[in-house]
């Protein structure tokens, strides 16, 4: 994983503040417990600004390289094997702005898995 800061353009902050909700392409599924999404990423394509509000994890379908930039400019190089997994938990305020593009020169394919309900603040209680 490589770390860069970028500086930000207008355009770039109104589409962060704007962010989308949905965070993938397709919607798979969907219980009063979890979101399935399906993002299928050609090289070159971004997925714009999403916001992450719910504890979700990502398995990464195929190998490849992405570049994500976060609200803060912060910008993330990550390189993916198939299978990668990931999970994200975050407190109750807590949420996560970034786009996701495909740097790499195959198709990146991922499911991410929103679960509705703080799974780990409600272990806490």
């Amino acid at each position: 994983m490589i770390e860069s800061s970028v500086g930000m353009s207008k355009a770039l902050r109104d589409e962060i503040a704007n962010a989308d909700e949905r965070v993938g392409q397709v919607l798979v599924s969907e219980t009063d417990f979890v979101r399935v999404w399906h993002i299928c990423l050609a090289p070159g394509e971004r997925l714009g600004f999403h916001r992450h509000q719910l504890d979700y994890c990502w398995i990464a379908l195929t190998s490849g390289r992405s570049r994500s930039t976060y609200s803060d400019g912060k910008a993330v190089v990550t390189d993916y094997n198939a299978g990668d997994c990931k999970v994200f938990a975050f407190a109750a305020d807590e949420t996560m702005v970034h786009d996701l593009t495909n740097i790499g020169g195959t198709h990146l394919a991922f499911t991410t898995i929103e679960f509705k309900g703080a799974l780990a603040r409600e272990r806490e209680v």
